[in-house]
């Protein structure tokens, strides 16, 4: 099965070819480099192998496919992480490392919240807009009921005219149809088996075999105004390294930290009394913690400004594992210096507390 894509399939995966001149400009070079921002589907999570994921998977086409040049590969797939967390990890993670072709997927990760359709539209709009102009290609995956967020995703790609694939446009007519099922393609609810990672590999090759075929030329993109918004373009992580820490009782720098982020902070079991006190100054916080099925998760609570207070339980219950989870403190239209306090509740020495980091903007 694992060799059969049949060109319904490939045809229907196809939303919009969108503007190719920069990938055909990436793929005359000598050097290639290939970025994937994603989640876990992008990490290749319940693929057989690793190698067996898409993102794998393509890598290695373009490698075959474009042997007079040397091709690199970077995978930036973060477990359960959408666009919100994605547009302020994507300068350390793909950004810094001067790629040529970025694929983006926040597809079922995201939600339809407005703080996601601003975070999503900033990272499209940093990426199109940097200095060496990577070719931006966006991917959107589906849950086993055809869900994911890419009505809002496509408003976003059709402005910027950029070339878009659909996973779930291009295996959920067959599904209804009957031709194929759920468990043909996918190991869960979500994340493909190496039969859909596969597909997913497929497609974007077909598409980039396509965009050589086809004219185009090279047009300067207008970003204009933003659809939903760009309040996150300049979204970075602060953590123990970069902010100014004013008060630290109670908690300890966590130097392992939890997926990519490292050097955030960790309850001290021996603490008698917690208070992590920062200061920055910007227009947006979030808060990035981690959220865990482990039942010593402790709740916490957030002080924003010495006004606003925010009470958090990091304890996923009946969750099916732990993420990094974010939660909106300060979204302004204008830059200010904001404290930021988080003190434990009720907790004791056995109590599990993972302050990620800060993301700001």
């Amino acid at each position: 099965m694992e060799t059969l894509v049949s060109e319904k399939i490939i045809e229907n995966s196809l939303v919009k070819m969108g503007n190719t001149s920069k990938l055909k400009e990436a793929l005359k070079k000598e050097k290639i480099k290939i970025a994937f921002l994603g989640g876990s589907i992008t990490q290749g999570f319940n693929s057989t192998e690793y190698e067996k994921c898409y993102a794998h998977r393509t890598y290695l086409w373009f490698k075959n496919k474009f042997n007079k040049s040397e091709v690199e590969y970077i995978n930036a797939g973060i477990g359960a992480t959408g666009s919100i967390i994605g547009v302020h990890r994507v300068y350390e993670q793909v950004i810094e490392k001067n790629p040529d072709i970025v694929f983006v997927d926040a597809s079922v990760n995201d939600k339809n919240t407005e703080n996601e359709k601003i975070s999503y539209e900033s990272l499209i709009r940093k990426l199109i807009s940097l200095e060496n102009s990577p070719a931006v290609i966006e991917l959107f995956m589906t849950n086993n009921d055809g869900g994911n967020v890419q009505e809002q995703q496509i408003k976003i790609g059709e402005k910027y005219n950029i070339p878009m694939i659909s996973f779930r446009d291009a295996v959920y007519p067959e599904i209804l149809e009957g031709n194929l099922k759920w468990t043909d393609i996918l190991t869960d609810e979500v994340h493909p088996n190496d039969y859909g990672h596969f597909i997913i590999s497929t497609l974007i090759a077909n598409f980039v075999e396509k965009a050589l075929k086809e004219d185009s030329t090279d047009e300067k993109i207008a970003l204009g105004e933003p659809i939903f918004g760009d309040d996150f373009i300049e979204g970075t992580i602060k953590n123990s390294t970069n902010i100014d820490v004013k008060e630290s009782e109670g908690f300890l720098i966590d130097t392992y930290g939890f997926q990519n982020f490292k050097y955030g902070w960790k309850f001290n079991s021996l603490a008698k009394k917690t208070s992590l006190l920062v200061e920055t100054k910007c227009k947006n916080i979030f808060l990035l913690y981690k959220k865990t099925i482990n039942e010593k998760a402790g709740k916490i609570k957030v002080t924003v400004d010495n006004e606003k207070e925010i009470i958090l339980d990091t304890f996923f219950e009946n969750g099916w594992g732990d993420y990094s989870a974010t939660e909106i403190l300060v979204k302004s239209k204008e830059s200010f210096t904001h404290e930021i306090k988080i003190e434990l509740i009720d907790f004791n020495e056995e109590s599990i507390v993972n302050i990620l980091g800060f993301l700001v903007s």
